[in-house]
């Protein structure tokens, strides 16, 4: 918040561990304090790639320029165990999954937490309305938005047939379509957003409700990455070394 010359405040909105459409994170930092005096031009917040305002890619390591072994042919680059442990060129990513209830010719789908088959182990972080919660920690496998869709008489197993014959039971002739994390995906939920038509959200025909998750991922540097110098020496990691 900045109050300028007429004593009116103004409010300047960061950017917090938000999604590029490249995955990567970006997220804003204040470099000023309370009370500080601007003037025009003065910078308010660092972003990804920025130090107090100027430009700052990258890191400053020690290379060197010899052969060893092979593993640094043409564009292979070998790399230190320390530059993994110490987190030097981790990176945080941002994966989208989105969910849609749709209207089908047996009836519309429905996002819920009630899902068939399905024990409360697996529905530990997800919320009444069958979302899954913020800064819930998920792996592969794991429900993001629980979902139902109406099953056909056709999709029905012998053994249901079998019961609704017997006990003329028709509730629950749904299937299990929740969205889930896919394999070898894992991360924490740092932000969902719920789109329906009753808040007056723009939806494609046909969808009722459309749920987006967001995944943040702590990536390490790993053996296929690519590196590039500030000169355009770019290579990528064959070896990681003690």
């Amino acid at each position: 918040i900045r109050r300028d010359a007429d004593g009116g405040l103004d409010r300047c909105r960061l950017l917090k561990y938000k999604r590029s459409n490249q995955g990567t994170c970006i997220n804003q930092r204040p470099i000023v304090s309370k009370g500080e005096r601007l003037k025009a031009g003065d910078v308010l917040a660092d972003g990804p790639s920025t130090d107090f305002g100027e430009i700052a890619l990258g890191q400053n390591i020690r290379m060197g320029f010899i052969t060893w072994e092979g593993y640094n042919y043409e564009d292979a680059m070998l790399v230190s165990e320390q530059l993994v442990r110490d987190d030097i060129f981790t990176s945080i990513h941002i994966e989208e999954y989105e969910s849609e209830a749709r209207d089908t010719k047996l009836g519309p789908e429905e996002i819920t937490r009630d899902i068939p088959n399905v024990g409360e182990d697996a529905l530990k972080n997800i919320d009444e309305r069958g979302i899954v919660r913020i800064g819930a920690e998920v792996r592969s496998g794991d429900i993001l938005v629980g979902k139902v869709t109406p099953k056909g008489e056709t999709e029905l197993t012998a053994e249901e047939r079998l019961l609704r014959a017997i006990f003329g039971e028709k509730a629950r002739e749904v299937r299990d379509t929740s969205l889930r994390v896919p394999h070898g995906e894992a991360g924490i939920i740092v932000d969902v957003k719920v789109f329906t038509r009753e808040n007056g959200d723009e939806l494609p025909p046909g969808v009722n409700e459309l749920v987006r998750c967001y995944i943040a991922q702590k990536r390490k540097i790993s053996v296929g990455d690519k590196m590039a110098g500030r000169h355009g020496n770019k290579g990528v990691i064959s070896r990681i070394l003690p």
